[in-house]
């Protein structure tokens, strides 16, 4: 093969990029849509489609039946790529199991009937499976917003956050087993359970037309064998760009990011990676990748209306806030069927939102088949000047991201690439880390849950097999108590002389957090917010110092100090 801008001799097959000139070299065999074969026909994947007919098509403004016929069709036109769902209504369904009288139950479920309604549903549609012998349904997924099938809200892991009080999750669903499996899932006794499902949404926004509906499941038919993988597109913040390298590591090693040396200087640019601020919303077009196969976002994220798109914030020039990087009209330009995972804050909330004022919304009805993204604040690793890119630590979002897109990359289902990457945040974290236990639950997965991307790999999806799976160790002694330590002196009792020596303790750490943080990410010195004292079950002790950087920043950033409780700095990372 030859570079048709250079002629210069590539012997590669699969390389993107000509490494004399940089041009793209063109992939005949990755860009055409799919079509059925008989290979694809016997994977034998099956699913559930989880809606309420008669909500769908009131937001929709068409008639049930014709909803139906669409469903109908979907269902239909998947069967013969192998993937095998069967619609469930949650507004008209008959259950399998007798009622009282020996009669069949009828439900029609509504926006106040109880969560539990919903589970139960799943659970009976599952039962009935098991009692027939038929294939048990390995996968979940839900068609509607929140006005359509509910989305779980849960109690925040961390008592009292300044940041969030609760965290909305699909998660719940993937263990649809009874009322109890609320309280286990906040105290994270769930992550030891089996996944009867892997669970996405297709949500829709408040400015949804049965075009949105009708858009998005012609493209999930069109690529039922796969995503062809040509391009990557990634952007980052420079605070954390070495980071970000790490997390895209796959990316870099797969010459799927483009090379922009001869357009882009060092300053905007990084490892192939965007650097915003210094690219912001009116010149991010210049660069934008609208031809990417998977985009990746390392930014900040808001969670008001109006805070649209994602930010970046200028290094070393802190006082002058953030900047609006990318909006979700960029979105709205992408042409090529595409996977996105953003690590950004609030990256994939939804609910009472438009196209318009959601990245997800905007890349869902667009091109995008798959997203992932956090309904709440995140956190993830900073860069510290001490560690070079090949040994910087991650942490939290970071390993959800970095995992999600080598499972991806491998052939893996996006439901299935979720589950991975979870699992391995929980399993390198000490079992019951309230942070780790908050990235699992909020991380929700947007888009048909069976969706694969075609990397020429020989991994074939539907490796795990539903029911026999658990994200934590069976064995692990998970959950965790936290205590919010009180700083000042209350006076000269004995008890009192006591907590001060504690305090004298924590404040000699916290000297020591204010100089680490000033030399290694260049942070002043400042007065810590908050210290919680996380007591693991495991019988482990640690340390949270919480910073605030929101008033220099313009926009809601604190940093974590983990330390050992006699001081020892474990983890610095910041929210996203």
């Amino acid at each position: 093969m030859f570079c048709p801008e250079c002629g210069n001799h590539i012997e590669d097959q699969n390389i993107h990029f000509c490494p004399e000139c940089g041009a793209k070299i063109k992939q005949d065999s990755h860009v055409e849509k799919n079509t059925p074969d008989s290979q694809s026909q016997g994977t034998g994947i099956h699913g559930l489609i989880f809606t309420n007919v008669g909500l769908l098509a009131e937001k929709m403004e068409i008639d049930e039946q014709d909803l139906l016929s669409i469903l109908d069709e979907f269902i239909r036109q998947k069967r013969e790529y192998g993937i095998s769902y069967k619609l469930v209504d949650a507004g008209n369904y008959s259950y399998q199991k007798s009622g009282f009288w020996g009669n069949n139950k009828t439900v029609c479920l509504t926006l106040n009937s109880p969560l539990w309604d919903y589970m139960d549903i799943l659970m009976d549609v599952h039962n009935g499976e098991k009692k027939t012998g038929s294939e048990m349904s390995q996968y979940l997924f839900i068609i509607g917003g929140n006005d359509i099938i509910p989305m779980p809200c849960i109690h925040h892991y961390i008592p009292d956050d300044s940041n969030d009080d609760s965290i909305d999750t699909d998660m719940l669903y993937a263990y649809p087993y009874g009322k109890e499996m609320l309280a286990l899932l906040e105290s994270q006794e769930a992550f030891k359970y089996d996944q009867l499902f892997f669970v996405g949404r297709l949500p829709f926004g408040n400015d949804a037309s049965l075009e949105d509906l009708c858009g998005y499941l012609e493209r999930d038919i069109n690529y039922s064998n796969g995503i062809p993988m040509n391009e990557a597109y990634g952007q980052c913040d420079p605070h954390w760009k070495k980071v970000s390298s790490r997390v895209a590591n796959d990316l870099l090693q797969g010459n799927y990011l483009r090379n922009l040396d001869r357009y882009l200087s060092a300053d905007h640019y990084y490892n192939r990676l965007i650097l915003s601020p210094m690219v912001v919303e009116e010149n991010v077009g210049q660069v934008f990748h609208t031809n990417a196969s998977l985009y990746y976002f390392n930014l900040h994220g808001g969670e008001g209306r109006e805070a649209r798109g994602y930010f970046g914030v200028m290094l070393h020039q802190e006082k002058d806030g953030c900047w609006s990087v990318i909006e979700p009209e960029h979105m709205m330009t992408c042409e090529a069927p595409n996977i996105i995972i953003s690590e950004a804050c609030y990256g994939g909330r939804f609910i009472g939102l438009d196209k318009h004022h959601s990245m997800m919304l905007a890349s869902l009805f667009t091109n995008t088949l798959t997203f992932v993204g956090s309904s709440r604040v995140a956190w993830g690793a900073v860069d510290s000047s001490s560690s070079s890119a090949s040994d910087i630590p991650v942490s939290y979002a970071d390993i959800v991201a970095n995992n999600f897109i080598d499972a991806i990359l491998k052939g893996y289902s996006a439901a299935e690439a979720l589950f991975i990457a979870r699992s391995v945040l929980l399993r390198s974290t000490i079992p019951g880390d309230p942070h780790a236990a908050l990235t699992v639950v909020e991380f929700n997965l947007f888009g048909d849950p069976t969706t694969t991307m075609d990397s020429r790999s020989g991994l074939k999806s539907g490796r795990f097999t539903t029911g026999k799976n658990a994200l934590a160790a069976q064995d692990a002694k998970i959950g965790c108590t936290v205590e919010k330590i009180e700083t000042g002196n209350r006076g000269n009792s004995i008890l009192e002389q006591v907590r001060g020596a504690v305090n004298a303790n924590i404040h000699q750490i916290h000297e020591m957090i204010g100089q680490h943080l000033y030399v290694n990410y260049g942070i002043k010195p400042r007065p810590v917010e908050e210290i919680l004292k996380i007591k693991y079950n495991n019988g482990q002790e640690e340390l949270k110092f919480n910073y605030d950087l929101t008033s220099e920043r313009k926009t809601p950033t604190r940093f974590v100090v983990t330390t050992s409780t006699d001081g020892k700095i474990k983890s610095v990372y910041t929210t996203r």
